[in-house]
């Protein structure tokens, strides 16, 4: 390999990966005689990624020193780029011995992280150029002494959401025959707790899906709690009746953010306990209402989503129930809210064309 013009990629787990899929579509375009290499430490991320997309994918080797001397004598980038707040001191100090530029590319850093990181100071500096999401960010890589940090804003504005294939797509719409739909995505307990709450007490005939963030166990578990007719994705079949069901919980991965464009409006979970508040772009990429739980400080595209009216925040489950009829019953709110959205995320693409002005051969 070591012939090779290799770019080096590395995102932590999947969702990471889905932040910087645009980005490496575009990079092998104007770096079309590279090969691209693509590492993770998550199973999701490797099990998930698109492999068409790379020459090789790989897991990060573990961090010793015989490891990061036989990996950068083996493979020798010529650019190596780290995705959002991945930050590996060593790896980096090797890259750079080898010769490899090295990017870090879509980080929303706060001090109290980067001080968690052994070294972190020394690697900041090391970095060719520092692609960051905020003016926040901007301005702590600079205090620390990398003038070289340019704001792109956030990668997930320029992600590519793939399509269901023609038999999901087939037996979600199915299962929704037209009706109002809500998705409930990447859900937590405390989201749960809610969710099954107020499906169980709702005398609308509404469909409703639910994705769980941990599938294991989880998805047997919220079937068993709700009390109408409810079934597991994996169980649906092609040519079955699915006007029986009103709930389908997806216990896969990888569907959830194409579903959102089946839906009328949106939960995303994670903002009920302290996990952290997942995904909210997703539906707005839909141009569609969003729903999240009280503790979102640390989003901002959550903050200036409520600010711009497109989603709501709720504290229990009487605003829960309050805030989805109200939606849910009223068709020029969700026409408004979902403008909203559409509108706050086409203002804020642009990230990816910013960084390949800046990244060079």
């Amino acid at each position: 390999m070591k012939e090779d013009k290799i770019i080096h990629i590395h995102c932590s787990s999947y969702g990471e990966y889905l932040m910087s899929e645009a980005l490496t579509i575009n990079l092998k375009k104007e770096f079309f005689d590279y090969k691209f290499l693509l590492s993770f430490i998550s199973p999701s991320g490797y099990e998930n990624a698109n492999k068409n997309l790379f020459d090789c994918v790989i897991y990060l080797p573990f961090e010793t020193n015989k490891n990061l001397k036989n990996f950068y004598n083996t493979i020798a980038p010529k650019i190596t780029i780290f995705i959002k707040n991945e930050i590996w001191p060593n790896y980096i100090s090797h890259a750079k011995l080898n010769g490899s530029k090295v990017y870090s590319i879509g980080g929303n850093f706060r001090y109290n992280f980067l001080k968690k990181i052994i070294n972190f100071n020394s690697a900041i500096k090391k970095l060719d150029a520092i692609f960051v999401s905020n003016e926040k960010s901007q301005k702590l890589i600079k205090n620390i002494g990398n003038k070289n940090v340019f704001i792109c804003g956030d990668l997930r504005f320029d992600s590519i959401i793939p399509s269901l294939n023609n038999e999901e797509n087939k037996i979600i719409s199915e299962f929704i025959n037209n009706k109002k739909c809500i998705v409930f995505g990447s859900t937590w307990e405390e989201d749960e707790k809610l969710i099954i709450k107020y499906i169980n007490k709702s005398e609308k005939d509404y469909k409703y899906i639910i994705a769980p963030h941990e599938i294991a166990k989880n998805c047997n578990r919220i079937k068993q709690k709700i009390e109408k007719k409810s079934i597991l994705f994996s169980e649906l079949k092609l040519n079955q009746n699915k006007n029986d069901f009103s709930c389908l919980i997806i216990d896969n991965i990888g569907m959830l953010s194409s579903l959102y464009s089946f839906c009328a409006i949106a939960y995303v979970g994670g903002g009920m306990g302290e996990k952290g508040l997942h995904n909210t772009l997703e539906p707005a990429y839909f141009s569609k209402p969003i729903v999240i739980g009280k503790n979102y400080d640390k989003f901002d595209e959550a903050k200036d989503m409520i600010k711009n009216e497109g989603m709501i925040s709720i504290s229990n489950y009487n605003e829960l129930d309050n805030s989805l009829e109200r939606i849910l019953n009223n068709n020029d709110e969700i026409n408004r809210m979902s403008k909203n959205n559409s509108d706050y995320f086409n203002k804020h693409k642009g990230a990816v064309k910013l960084i390949l002005k800046q990244i060079s051969k």
